[in-house]
């Protein structure tokens, strides 16, 4: 893999903070949440990919994260958009 493509699968340090406050919001991140590993790992890589794919902000991370899921513990502590 060149290094091109590496730094453009990995997210900077904005992005890596931005996405966990996002699924800290969420009730997505850390071992008090109620969400099981898989989906937590599954909303991570989501936010992940959202934010590679030009998603910068944290609300708009927020409201991809709802739609993505709309029956996820994320959605009920959200609320709608």
């Amino acid at each position: 893999m060149s290094s091109t493509s590496e730094t453009t699968a990995q997210l900077d340090i904005f992005g890596f903070k931005m996405v966990r406050e996002v699924l800290k919001e969420a009730g997505l991140r850390g071992v008090e949440s109620e969400a099981s590993s898989d989906t937590k790992r599954s909303a991570s890589n989501f936010l992940s990919a959202a934010y590679r794919d030009g998603i910068r902000t944290k609300s708009g991370l927020t409201e991809a994260l709802f739609r993505h899921k709309p029956t996820s513990p994320a959605s009920s502590r959200l609320g709608p958009s």
